[in-house]
């Protein structure tokens, strides 16, 4: 039998909790919300009902992180998610004892989508503030550890076993680095972990100067890591070997979405600036 990961308090919401984040910390609101608003709406890519469950939970302006007039980020957000939980789900199949980090995780929701076997080591790392909020809807258990860490302090590692193949993911996270600190940590994953996978996303410069004013008035952060040329990327860590690279833009799972935004991302797919404003790279180690 699978283990229940849900904090089973949660699903009874006498009072919503008031959240008061800032800058990259508050950008986790609208990958929730974006989340919930894909279960809400007649064919969902990911059917998230835990992720609805939470926004309701919590007591936040969340329309004016995405509009309801304007969902095109809401669906760049469930296409980048479910593409995720599929290569995450295939390589539990050829690892079914691996390892799981998923970094920078906010309030999502992948252990729930996925619900691992009790044979896999789940670990959610973010920030202190963070994890204190996310353990209002979830609790540590054997199996599905909370880390509070900022991805750039150098000891939270040491926290996560290393005697299995690791799934390390790092969704809408890595744009709020500096490249350096992205070379940093991806070598300190790769020292620690003798094997396994890394799926993060990138975004050129091109999506970051589009965003950033919106970003920026709607919760005061900043994208500091823009990627052009995917093989930039590559020769950041010589042990990382590129397996994936893939546009939003181009996922198969567009086809879940209204034919007016098939016909938008279909369109966006043929123009180079904007097939490659979010591109999804997966490494092999």
């Amino acid at each position: 039998m699978k283990p229940e990961y849900n904090k089973t308090e949660s699903l009874e919401y006498s009072k919503t909790e008031r959240v008061h984040l800032t800058e990259e910390k508050e950008t986790l609101l609208i990958t929730l919300y974006a989340k919930a608003l894909d279960n809400r709406s007649e064919k969902p890519v990911l059917s998230d009902e835990k992720a609805d469950e939470m926004v309701k939970g919590i007591d936040y302006d969340f329309e004016k992180l995405i509009p309801p007039e304007d969902l095109n980020s809401a669906n760049l957000v469930v296409i980048r998610a479910k593409q995720i939980d599929t290569w995450i789900e295939e390589f539990l199949k050829i690892y079914p004892h691996a390892i799981v980090l998923n970094l920078g995780c906010g309030l999502d929701t992948r252990v729930s989508r996925i619900n691992p076997s009790e044979d896999v080591s789940w670990f959610d790392v973010d920030y202190p503030e963070v994890i204190n909020l996310r353990k209002r809807f979830y609790s540590n258990q054997e199996r599905y550890q909370m880390v509070q860490s900022a991805l750039t302090e150098l000891d939270w590692l040491e926290q996560i076993p290393d005697n299995k193949p690791v799934m390390v993911v790092a969704e809408g996270v890595l744009e709020y680095l500096t490249e350096d600190e992205v070379k940093t940590l991806l070598n300190r994953l790769t020292d620690h972990f003798s094997h396994g996978q890394i799926i993060f996303d990138v975004m050129n410069s091109f999506a970051i100067k589009s965003g950033q004013k919106s970003l920026k008035k709607t919760t005061g952060a900043e994208h500091k890591w823009a990627v052009d040329d995917i093989q930039k990327v590559d020769v950041l860590n010589s042990k990382l070997k590129r397996i994936s690279s893939l546009s939003i833009m181009g996922s198969k799972y567009k086809h879940n979405l209204p034919l007016k935004y098939r016909l938008i991302y279909g369109i966006m797919h043929l123009i180079p600036n904007f097939r490659n404003m979010i591109r999804l790279l997966r490494y092999n180690f």
